[in-house]
């Protein structure tokens, strides 16, 4: 289990665990699979080191987030006992759908067409964009001032894809975090990444020394959703009416403004 990522975690290290879970059938839920006590278990991919979405908190041994928190009151609602959260590589997780190792993926997952061909994706919980993160103080003119500078972007992520086509000097690192410290360390001159996670970053470990610059948006690919088997409707359309249900909830604006409460607009 990944142990990355722990000196962030105290700042919020009340928030609701996930636990694990068996294997079986039950009617009533789609794909349910039976626990130990008879419970129904949705099993959910995750790439848990990425903070404020996913992470795995070493203290507690359980997984943590905006995602964790949000895909548990989902699967309430559609009915489930409780989530099992089965921990892959980011580039893992849409290939364990379709080899039925999970039931749904939650992930800071960006819809976009590339991935639908692979995978099905409910409604967006939530719209983000991409931003460009460097050393705090840094003239920037907009996306022209990436041109042929180093960027440092998270390996398997969109982010890769937009960094190439500002520059040709792209280094894809393990997780979120890693890319923010080589542009804190000098060795890369800007990071792309998520908005959310680059300021919760930010606010934790480099407030003074990196800042976000501009944002990147693609209008096409900013909802971020969570994904099924490509072709498995009742699982989509359970987790639709589940997330629906669940966002007309005073817990889910709870959960939004814990998480992101000082980043809205």
């Amino acid at each position: 289990m990944k142990k990355i990522l722990s000196f962030v975690l105290a700042a919020i290290c009340l928030l609701a665990f996930a636990g694990c879970g068996g294997h079986g059938s039950q009617a009533g839920t789609p794909a349910a699979h039976q626990g130990a006590h008879g419970e129904t278990v949705l099993r959910v991919g995750t790439d848990a080191d990425y903070p404020p979405f996913e992470y795995y908190q070493e203290t507690t041994k359980a997984f943590t987030g905006f995602d964790i928190e949000l895909m548990q009151g989902v699967a309430r609602e559609m009915g489930y006992s409780r989530v099992e959260f089965v921990n892959l590589d980011f580039d893992k997780l849409l290939p364990a759908l379709n080899d039925k190792k999970v039931d749904a993926v939650i992930s800071c997952l960006t819809v976009t067409e590339e991935r639908k061909q692979k995978s099905d994706f409910t409604e967006p919980y939530l719209d983000s964009a991409n931003v460009a993160v460097g050393p705090a103080g840094t003239a920037f003119n907009g996306v022209e001032g990436l041109k042929g500078k180093r960027i440092a972007v998270e390996a398997g992520s969109i982010h890769v894809k937009e960094a190439k086509r500002h520059s040709g000097d792209v280094v894809e690192c393990g997780y979120a975090g890693e890319a923010l410290k080589m542009v804190a360390d000098k060795k890369a001159d800007f990071a792309i990444l998520d908005q959310y996670t680059a300021r919760f970053f930010i606010t934790q470990n480099y407030s003074g020394k990196l800042a976000v610059l501009a944002e990147i948006r693609d209008n096409k690919d900013t909802g971020i959703a969570i994904a099924v088997a490509k072709g498995n409707r009742e699982m989509l359309d359970k987790l639709n009416a589940g997330l629906k249900n669940y966002q007309a909830t005073a817990a889910f604006m709870q959960l939004k403004n814990t998480y992101f409460g000082r980043l809205e607009k």
